[in-house]
């Protein structure tokens, strides 16, 4: 019974039911960053850092990212901060790599990678 349901999953991923993107995007300058807390109106947005751009961002139609003025990043992914704040203080371009298997605060992605690029 234990193959069948390992089976059935697989399949079901084979077959393009469950889908989940990475998106990139590149050449992106950050216009602020806003840290934000313990939020009022519950969890979607405790504990995260929004990265705001001066351009917006363009997401395939299928992808679960619906906002287009910002993506967030986990408060626990220090190193994706640290990366983030240094790219904005130094004005350097950052590209992005969103992940919608992630968790997704009200149409936002979550990051799983940013590159600083000059």
């Amino acid at each position: 019974m234990k193959y069948i349901k390992l089976l059935s999953i697989s399949l079901l991923l084979l077959a393009g039911s469950v889908s989940a993107s990475n998106e990139k995007i590149n050449g992106l300058t950050i216009k602020f960053i806003r840290a934000v807390g313990d939020y009022s109106s519950g969890n979607t947005y405790d504990n995260t850092i929004e990265l705001h751009f001066t351009t917006g961002l363009i997401w395939p139609t299928d992808s679960s990212c619906k906002v287009t003025y910002r993506v967030m990043i986990d408060a626990k992914n220090t190193h994706l901060i640290s990366a983030a704040y240094m790219a904005y203080t130094s004005g350097m371009k950052v590209n992005i790599n969103a992940d919608d298997s992630l968790p997704i605060r009200g149409g936002a992605c979550e990051l799983s990678y940013l590159d600083i690029v000059k």
